[in-house]
């Protein structure tokens, strides 16, 4: 059986080389989703008391309130595009 040639080994390195920046990339966005919706999610514990939601002590809240400026700004910046947001889980996976 001949052995495949030098080129056709680089083709094949660089085609691995490609899915896997591809593979990398698309796992970071994952995790950057991921790590958007848990920003979320902590804002709503700490700050759920303005929506229903049971709260921790409002000691603990007031504590952690000037750590959450970030949050904040996420909060309100999501429920100004709250009106699609299942068009943007979808954008994120490729569902068309």
């Amino acid at each position: 059986m001949p052995e495949p040639s030098e080129e056709l080994r680089k083709r094949v390195a660089n085609v691995i080389k490609v899915v896997s920046e591809i593979f990398k990339a698309r796992g970071t966005e994952y995790l950057e989703l991921e790590l958007r919706e848990l920003e979320n999610i902590f804002a709503l514990i700490v700050m759920g008391s303005f929506i229903g939601l049971p709260s921790p002590p409002t000691t603990v809240s007031l504590r952690l309130l000037p750590h959450m400026g970030r949050e904040l700004l996420i909060m309100s910046s999501v429920s100004r595009r709250l009106d699609d947001m299942l068009g943007e889980m979808a954008g994120m996976f490729d569902i068309t």
